[in-house]
């Protein structure tokens, strides 16, 4: 998998003028190495969705960790690994939407 595919979408459809100036989606290396991403849900349809801390072994030797507060959604994952994280932020938000 490659990179950040649905992240950028949810973030463009969060901003409503007012949202985007106290929170927003972060996204940086970690020595490990790897990637850690921070995501704010706050004041969005995944506010209130916990998710307990879980470790997920990809095929090929990947891997990531996810968890949410019900505030922040955050997770880290191996340097080849960005779109599996991707993906699970995508499971998650759409496992939780509301249904229409």
């Amino acid at each position: 998998m490659s990179g950040l595919r649905y992240v950028p979408g949810w973030y463009a459809a969060q901003c409503d003028g007012e949202w985007e100036h106290e929170f927003g989606v972060r996204v940086v290396t970690t020595d490990n190495p790897g990637w850690h991403v921070r995501i704010d849900v706050a004041e969005t349809e995944l506010e209130g969705v916990v998710l307990p801390r879980e470790r997920r072994d990809l095929p090929g030797g990947g891997w990531t960790i996810a968890w949410s507060d019900g505030r922040v959604f955050e997770a880290a994952c191996g340097p080849d690994s960005l779109g599996a994280l991707d993906a699970l932020f995508e499971e998650l938000a759409e496992r939780s939407a509301p249904a229409p």
